[in-house]
């Protein structure tokens, strides 16, 4: 349970502080903290969006009176100390994925409506930050005891390969037990495998493909394709989401608009790369061999469930495989397409990347494996999630019980840790308000000060369990 007393000093702080950090988060969220690898520089591993995004960060870190430290532009770290150096951690991100198209509001502020904050971040990761921070200072300020240092990491590489965790980690020992606030609560305890990589195709001799270029992110179901054909306009059939125009060169320009989702949850997006191959298909305008790479498209793209490769599975811990195609291109004469797969324990990431290779190799394509995660999962029975959960229940009263997710977070790397919050696992939103990764992403303001109270709490029960008698492997 919760005293009285401390909900009413919740309260209290939220009705006193609200109005500055919404300005907090839109402070970050004015970043496009974006990577851009070919303006990488020392100090800016990730290009100088990433970096200007964590500069942003501790900056406010250091406002609300944390020590904070830029380690070389990678990550940086904010702490409270506590009365031992042993660490409770939180791990945020001040990255994000590219705005891509279709929205109403500018993606690079915050719009307050209707009880809601639209602007890309809002709900991944920069507003989860903020009220984690907050969460902190406030229990610094009314005089809670901190036995051990409190220590907020955050990362400026999460959406692209978390490059910015596995600098950090070998380097620095990692917390005791950490929450990553980069999901929904009550709490996410497993994580499915993940495999990525990419196809290509065969250097295409003689073709009428000039250029192709779908998609924004490996991590996001390609909400925009465009390709140009060197091929009558009148070959081809407008649909409600291609368009077809005739090119000064007396080509064709196909411009396709799908709706963008995050990767791991791609119910209700649609695929801009597949509603291209389509049209390009009925066209009968292509080579035999660009037909062959199109076929495979329409097959691999035109569902997410790994069918189209024979990659459907399931289990009831983790639910459902999920195959998203990512980015489109052309380059050096050949045709590529980024796959992004989610993998329940049904099956193993070693017999994806073989099936992948076979699919391929059927299809006249070579697979390339980028990256490859293991599930990961935690006790759903264990002190640390039971000690998060019952935080999360007394302060709101949602009995839900914790699940396991397709998304891949920071909890992943740490041998102790889970995604804890800062949405609501199940919630609904207006029509207008977007998810994470698409367009017109936006937060809940309820939401958001709820996270804020769940993170005081929880905090502050984290600090009272002695982490070494519950995890055997910290005194070592």
């Amino acid at each position: 349970m919760v005293s009285e007393e401390f909900e009413r000093e919740l309260d209290a702080y939220l009705d006193e502080h609200w109005n500055d950090m919404v300005e907090d988060l839109a402070s970050l969220v004015r970043v496009r903290s974006v990577e851009d690898m070919e303006q990488a520089a020392s100090g800016a591993p990730y290009g100088p969006g990433p970096a200007q995004g964590l500069d942003a960060a501790l900056a406010l870190t250091e406002r609300l009176g944390f020590r904070s430290q830029n380690l070389e532009g990678y990550i940086g770290t904010a702490d409270i100390p506590g009365e031992s150096d042993r660490q409770i951690g939180v791990i945020c991100h001040s990255d994000v994925v590219p705005e891509g198209d279709g929205w109403h509001y500018p993606p690079f502020d915050v719009t307050r409506k209707d009880g809601y904050l639209i602007g890309r971040g809002t709900v991944d990761d920069k507003g989860p930050l903020v009220v984690a921070l907050h969460a902190a200072k406030f229990l610094r300020e009314r005089g809670t005891a901190f036995p051990y240092t409190l220590r907020f990491l955050v990362g400026a590489n999460e959406e692209t390969g978390m490059r910015d965790l596995e600098y950090y980690l070998a380097r620095y020992q990692e917390p005791m037990v950490t929450i990553s606030p980069d999901e929904d609560f009550p709490l996410c305890f497993g994580e499915k495998g993940h495999v990525r990589g990419y196809f290509e195709s065969a250097p295409i001799e003689n073709g009428v493909v000039r250029s192709l270029q779908g998609g924004l992110a490996y991590n996001a179901v390609a909400g925009a394709a465009t390709a140009v054909l060197d091929a009558d306009p009148s070959l081809f059939q407008a649909t409600e989401r291609v368009s077809v125009e005739p090119t000064e060169e007396g080509g064709t320009r196909l411009v396709a608009r799908g709706v963008q989702v995050h990767a791991a949850f791609p119910e209700g997006g649609v695929n801009a790369i597949h509603e291209l191959a389509k049209v390009v298909l009925a066209s009968n305008a292509c080579t035999e061999a660009e037909r062959s790479w199109f076929e495979f498209m329409d097959a691999l793209l035109g569902v997410t469930d790994g069918s189209g490769i024979g990659l459907a599975c399931s289990d009831d811990m983790f639910g459902a495989l999920t195959c998203v195609g990512g980015m489109a291109r052309m380059a050096e004469g050949k045709l590529g397409q980024t796959i992004d797969i989610r993998c329940p324990a049904a099956i193993s990431e070693d017999e994806v990347v073989a099936a992948l290779e076979r699919a391929g190799k059927q299809a006249g394509a070579t697979w390339h494996t980028t990256k490859i995660s293991p599930r990961f999962f935690q006790d759903p029975n264990g002190t640390f999630v039971r000690t998060l959960v019952s935080a999360y229940r007394d302060i709101t009263g949602d009995m839900q019980e914790p699940y396991t997710v397709g998304g891949r977070t920071y909890a992943s790397h740490f041998t102790h840790a889970v995604a804890f919050g800062a949405g609501v696992h199940g919630a609904q939103h207006p029509s207008w308000v977007g998810p994470m990764h698409g367009a017109d992403e936006g937060a809940s303001e309820a939401n958001l000060k709820q996270a804020f109270k769940v993170y005081a709490l929880a905090i502050e029960r984290l600090m009272q369990i002695d982490w070494v008698a519950e995890y055997p492997d910290l005194a070592r």
